[in-house]
């Protein structure tokens, strides 16, 4: 089977919904980037940036593109996530709605993508293999109170109840806070644990 057909196989077999890049198949780097480049320019792949295409839903009017969030939480790759009010807001803990969303990415922020920022976060978020969830909880505690529209300890259950339901990991988040570099996470961390009666540690 030639590369090109197995990336066409690959591609028509995916769900909507879905990125691919060149390291995604097997094969020489030119016989993957023509293929496709021609999928793309046949309405079967949208370009969202230089080595990173998009499976959307077909339509009359075309393919519609991702949010400019989902590309750039693909772009952060594994360790990335929402971060500053975009992490409170997705936790339903203000309804404050930032202007542009934030990615919080493991090591060197990448170059910028229209309607989102990054911003640069400790590349053991990547080691420990936080996921999303986890990386918005460290987020709000970097944020602190004055990010959330509720008192403090609504944070607080809410962290309980989603390691309770193991939807968090405790232990994982206790280790990769030793490696945050923000003292204000630390403190909140350690206040919400240190006195045993959260049940987070």
């Amino acid at each position: 089977m030639s590369t090109a057909q197995a990336i066409r196989e690959i591609v028509e077999g995916a769900p909507a919904r879905s990125f691919f890049e060149p390291s995604d198949f097997e094969g020489t780097t030119r016989a993957i980037e023509c293929e496709l480049s021609r999928l793309a320019a046949h309405g079967e792949l949208a370009r969202t940036r230089k080595g990173l295409y998009w499976k959307g839903q077909k339509t009359r009017v075309g393919m519609p593109l991702p949010r400019p969030a989902e590309i750039a939480l693909k772009v952060a790759g594994p360790g990335g996530g929402l971060a500053e009010t975009s992490a409170v807001h997705a936790l339903g803990l203000t309804t404050q709605v930032p202007s542009v969303d934030v990615i919080a990415v493991p090591g060197r922020a990448p170059k910028q993508i229209a309607g989102t920022r990054f911003v640069s976060r400790s590349i053991e978020r990547r080691i420990h293999g936080l996921t999303p969830l986890e990386i918005a909880v460290l987020e709000v505690l970097r944020q602190g109170p004055v990010a959330v529209e509720a008192p403090w300890s609504t944070v607080e259950t809410l962290v309980r109840t989603l390691i309770s339901d193991r939807k968090l990991r405790g232990v994982v988040l206790a280790t990769q806070i030793q490696h945050e570099h923000h003292t204000g996470t630390k403190e909140r961390w350690d206040a919400m644990t240190t006195a045993d009666r959260t049940g987070i540690a």
